[in-house]
């Protein structure tokens, strides 16, 4: 929640300061921040993006295939696994 709010309020700095439209375009790289009214600002406001938005899209797409994975199982990992236990293999004594 900290990393989103900080994000929140630089992108609301670079709103106010280069734009609205720009802020957004920066953001999501669609235009370079070198061509602002504030490029040093929007530097950050850039490599914040580019660092959160492939972070924001894993998490959302590993929480679905884990559900996707959880709604399908029948066996509990627990008893495939054995609780821990290694069964003995041939010719081993247990």
């Amino acid at each position: 929640m900290p990393i989103l709010t900080g994000f929140g309020a630089l992108f609301v700095a670079n709103g106010l300061t280069i734009g609205w439209r720009k802020a957004y375009d920066v953001s999501l790289a669609i235009i370079s921040p070198a061509d602002t009214t504030a490029p040093v600002l929007a530097w950050f406001l850039s490599i914040t993006g580019w660092l959160l938005a492939p972070a924001a899209v894993g998490g959302v797409a590993g929480f679905m295939v884990s559900n996707a994975i959880d709604s399908r199982r029948t066996v509990p990992v627990e008893d495939l696994l054995g609780h821990g236990e290694r069964p003995a293999a041939d010719g081993e004594d247990g």
